[in-house]
């Protein structure tokens, strides 16, 4: 089995976009205020406080809006580049930005006499406004990738209920389902009457957004609704095995993590055999991980084709537990020979945890 790795994200969006007029805007707001308040640190009383407070404005305005153009021109660059090389890329333009205004700043100062207070000496004074400016630099990057992190984490779940959502109002599966339906209510009607709310659960944890985390005892409920459904339809062609030991069940899962891989099992496997199908979902503890496999039966390949998907579940699922739980996770899919022939296993590889804290 490989790995998947999902695929990065269009664009990069750890810091804002300063080629707008808004985030300028912002940016000199913000430089105003920290020009406000160095100025009344340092009042003393003397008539020179107005004229001190306009050249330190000038002079932070001119270092804000200078960083801010060296990061608008480079952010076509900056995009190629992973999350991390960004984040230190523009900590360092940042500080270099600082380095040549504050030395440019103090040969201005010494040359037309200003009345800025520059220090001592220029070394003095270039070093206190580079550590000043690295370390507010810092903070400010740091806000911006912890706000880049939680947009891409609410950006993953949102769309991983949009996609459950849109695998249950599929055409093809909207029709079989109620044509399985209509046959029951004459029929079956208890049998019905329990599709119906399987339907509608399904519907529900699909556009539930409470909680992130749920216990994998949750989450094997969910599977089960969406299988009896798909039981009504397939019949005996589908037998489903469980290898779920207690010990596993009340460990915390993302939410709509197993049924993805299991609709793909049944959609791209199970249904497509003549004979009938066993599919088989395991779960075990392997040390600090937690394991969960999907084994689907390889259709033979004069079987009827079933239009190809895109990728983007699978391709969900691996973003969001990539932003959960760090590299430490994995989802790993390939073909693999069995006792009773070839078969196709979604792996995932998850931190064992027990309560919804962050493993990172």
């Amino acid at each position: 089995m490989k790995r998947y790795q999902p695929k990065p994200s269009a664009q990069i969006n750890i810091i804002p976009e300063f080629c707008r007029g808004p985030a300028l805007i912002t940016l000199a707001y913000v430089m105003e205020l920290v020009a406000v308040l160095l100025t009344l640190a340092s009042m003393g009383g003397n008539i020179q406080t107005q004229a001190r407070f306009l050249l330190l404005s000038l002079y932070l305005q001119w270092m804000g809006f200078s960083g801010a153009a060296i990061l608008c021109m480079a952010r076509r660059w900056l995009r190629m580049v992973s999350v991390g090389v960004v984040f230190f890329a523009c900590w360092g333009m940042l500080v270099l930005t600082t380095l040549m205004i504050s030395d440019l700043a103090y040969r201005l100062e010494s040359w037309l006499h200003f009345g800025m207070p520059v220090g001592v000496s220029e070394w003095d004074f270039v070093l206190r406004n580079v550590c000043v400016g690295a370390i507010v630099s810092l903070l400010l990057l740091r806000y911006f990738w912890e706000r880049h992190q939680w947009q891409e984490e609410a950006r993953a779940e949102s769309e991983g209920r949009y996609l459950a959502l849109q695998a249950r109002i599929r055409p093809h599966f909207l029709f079989n389902a109620l044509n399985s339906l209509a046959e029951l209510i004459r029929s079956k009607p208890a049998q019905a009457e329990e599709m119906v709310v399987d339907l509608a659960d399904l519907f529900r944890v699909s556009l539930d957004s409470r909680q992130r985390l749920i216990s994998l005892r949750e989450e094997v409920e969910i599977v089960k609704g969406y299988l009896r459904i798909e039981e009504v339809r397939l019949g005996d062609k589908l037998f489903v095995n469980w290898e779920m030991p207690a010990a596993t069940l009340d460990a915390k899962v993302p939410h709509l993590v197993l049924q993805p891989l299991v609709e793909n099992a049944v959609l791209h496997g199970v249904s497509r055999l003549r004979g009938r199908g066993v599919l088989h979902i395991s779960s075990r503890r392997e040390g600090d991980f937690l394991v969960l496999d999907v084994d689907n039966p390889v259709p033979p390949q004069e079987a009827a084709p079933r239009t190809g998907g895109t990728g983007t579940a699978v391709n969900n699922i691996a973003q969001r537990i990539k932003l959960v739980y760090g590299e430490r996770a994995k989802l790993m899919m390939g073909r693999d020979e069995g006792e009773f022939g070839p078969f196709f296993r979604a792996r995932l590889r998850l931190p064992f945890q027990l309560t919804d804290e962050s493993v990172q």
